[in-house]
């Protein structure tokens, strides 16, 4: 008897002995493709870092409209959180996903993972039965973080899922959306975890972190040998009264350190008989005292013999920060020349990590110049980007540097701050004129103030706008609760109801459906009239912004009450000065060629502490939010592009240009990390 859908016994045998032979002839080309595969495991990268999901991912519905034309989303978080470790899991060694805000960088780093573009093409008559094509784009943003902050890697990257769905006349419900979500969410991530895999700066990175094991002197210990009798978690086991290295790494020293080399004149160029200091700053993560930390000078002969070969530091206990700094003349260089000095730490106790050296490109002329003259002219334009045109941005520059009572004190530059600083921002981005508003003194009283955020800007912005926001002038400090209030040009300390609070700014840009923000402020903070300034509580910029802190960049002048320095050389705000040299390709601290607003806000801060306490004998440490580290996707949102100088073009003629070079970015002037 025949049992229907089954074959004969014999012919069951044939099928089988056919099918058998076609998997063996199919297996090595099968396999030969996984091994060869972008995310295979036969190339995988020896890290172990943390994945940070920003909340843009985790919080991140796709929206669409259904067949009743109603607004709906399809959920697309989960499959996310579920693909992006296991397909990073192909590439390296192992990755461990963080929640929450307890969250810390790990020894092999971070990677930070978050979710811009989500997009639903889908058109469906109203309630009309039938089969309609749809096509699902997801757009990752992503970014790996060493151990120190430093930024190793990061990529914009879009995945696309492409298919049909079912619509019944008898519901809205469109049906088969999930898989393509899913097709989607495979291609994005699989192109995610090919990039990883394919950077070189992570591979780099990784070699740089097998000397894990303890070193003394940048000499590597011998490490853990097999023990007779059994194995232990890989299959090494320690001996007898011997520690595994990971029981070592605990309770040791782990050193990181920033450095920055600049030459007297700050003009790019090292001449003849002038001054170069060398700046380093120490960080002991570990556990351990490090002790006798050295600093190790190399590289170029003529250069590095200026220089002693090794620079003390001293013992860092566990979580201290050291600063030191070097300076000499340069004399004796015959001849222009190009060459590098390279820094590197060394310590006499064993480190568990030792961070990789810096090298430092330099170009040395035998002339002297003009010291005054040499100073750069940051009233040159960056000659526009097509790479990064942005005709959806809106920039709102301000500047009130005069006020109708007397009884303000001005604020030099203010004005000319904010044209400059749009006309940066329109060149930079192709930015239309019509997307663009700049309040100078008289045209910013608080009802243009109130205008501008309430209701301009509304009527420009929508899922893809990038808002800049620029101000330079005075604020005020809530005595009781750190808020911090703009002073307009009809503004009065005594009269808090005359005054433009940040808090107003900040729920306008919230409630409007924006891609990010960014903001730049150069304010001199005074206490509210009565408040003990020494009571005052720290200014507060960033109330949390719940799900929008993924999304709204913050660069402030000063953390705390001060007069903000003006840099009466080039007639502009010390820290818009550092920011528009910033712009002109000097903040791109990675050397990629693009400056994007993490880079840019540290390389100001950094400059604007230094000058500040060189020239003006006292501190100026401007604030970035948020830092480097969780739920700082917006950190990678690019501001420029190294390019060429063109003259500034504004309401007030701008001083002749003293430097016509200083637009590239500056060999000299490099610094990681806050």
């Amino acid at each position: 008897m025949r049992i229907p859908g089954f074959l004969p016994s014999s012919q069951q045998a044939v099928v089988c002995a056919i099918a058998i032979l076609a998997l063996l002839g199919s297996g090595c080309s099968r396999f030969k493709r996984q091994e060869n595969g972008s995310a295979g495991t036969a190339s995988s990268i020896s890290l172990r870092p943390a994945l940070w999901f920003s909340p843009s991912l985790t919080t991140a519905p796709a929206p669409y409209r259904d067949a009743c034309g109603k607004a709906a989303s399809v959920p697309v978080a989960d499959p996310l959180i579920d693909a992006v470790p296991k397909k990073l899991g192909r590439v390296l060694a192992g990755v461990t996903p963080q929640f929450g805000d307890e969250q810390t960088i790990a020894p092999d780093g971070v990677i930070e993972v978050g979710l811009g573009l989500k997009e639903i093409d889908l058109t469906i008559p109203s309630q009309v039965k039938g089969t309609y094509p749809v096509t699902v784009t997801l757009g990752m943003e992503l970014m790996f973080l060493a151990a120190d902050g430093a930024l190793l890697f990061r990529q914009k990257l879009e995945g696309a899922g492409r298919g049909e769905v079912d619509v019944t006349d008898q519901s809205c419900d469109v049906r088969g959306l999930e898989p393509i979500v899913l097709e989607a969410v495979e291609q994005v991530t699989e192109a995610m975890a090919r990039q990883v895999g394919e950077s070189v700066r992570v591979r780099e990175y990784a070699e740089l972190r097998k000397t894990w094991t303890p070193t003394v002197l940048g000499a590597t210990l011998p490490a853990a040998t097999p023990a007779a009798g059994g194995t232990q978690g890989d299959g090494m086991a320690p001996a007898a009264g011997q520690t595994t290295s990971t029981d070592a790494a605990q309770q040791m020293a782990a050193l990181s350190f920033h450095a920055i080399i600049r030459d007297e004149n700050h003009d790019q160029l090292l001449q003849q008989d002038e001054a170069l200091t060398i700046e380093i700053e120490v960080k002991n993560d570990g556990t351990a005292e490090a002790k006798d930390v050295e600093a190790v000078v190399g590289g170029m002969n003529e250069l590095a013999a200026q220089f002693p070969a090794v620079v003390p530091v001293g013992d860092i206990r566990p979580g201290e920060f050291k600063r030191m700094s070097v300076t000499k003349q340069v004399t004796a260089l015959k001849e222009a020349v190009r060459g590098e000095l390279v820094l590197s730490l060394r310590s006499a106790t064993p480190v568990a990590s030792l961070p990789p050296a810096k090298k430092f490109a330099l170009m040395v002329k035998t002339e002297k110049a003009d010291t005054a003259a040499a100073i750069p002219d940051v009233d040159l334009l960056p000659k526009a980007m097509g790479a990064f045109k942005q005709s959806k941005a809106v920039v709102i520059a301000i500047g009130v540097g005069r006020f109708r009572s007397g009884h303000v004190p001005s604020v030099k530059h203010a004005a000319h701050d904010a044209e400059v600083m749009a006309e940066y921002l329109r060149e930079i981005g192709h930015i239309p004129d019509d997307r663009i508003r700049v309040l100078r003194d008289t045209h910013a009283l608080k009802q243009d103030l109130t205008e501008t955020f309430d209701e301009w800007l509304p009527q420009r912005t929508d899922a893809a706008t990038v808002v800049y926001v620029f101000f330079s002038g005075r604020a005020v400090v809530d005595g009781g609760t750190g808020a911090v209030s703009l002073v307009p040009h009809d503004g009065t300390m005594p009269a808090p109801n005359r005054l433009y609070p940040v808090r107003q700014l900040r729920q306008s840009l919230y409630r409007l459906p924006i891609h990010r923000a960014i903001l730049m402020f150069d304010v001199s903070l005074d206490p509210s009239p009565g408040a003990n300034p020494a009571a005052t509580p720290s200014p507060n910029w960033e109330t949390a912004g719940g799900e929008r802190k993924d999304q709204v960049m913050w660069m402030v002048g000063n953390r705390v009450l001060q007069e903000a320095h003006a840099y009466e050389q080039r007639r502009h705000g010390l820290f818009t000065y550092h920011l528009l040299r910033g712009l002109q390709g000097l903040a791109d601290l990675d050397r990629d060629g693009t400056v994007v607003a993490g880079e840019l806000c540290l390389y100001a801060r950094g400059e604007v502490a230094r000058i500040a306490k060189e020239q003006f004998g006292n501190e100026q440490d401007p604030l970035c939010v948020p830092p480097p580290g969780q739920s700082a996707m917006v950190r990678i949102h690019p501001m420029a592009k190294g390019n060429n100088p063109k003259p500034v073009s504004t309401a007030k003629k701008a001083e002749p240009a003293a430097d016509t070079t200083s637009s590239a970015p500056n060999p000299m002037d490099i610094g990681a990390g806050p």
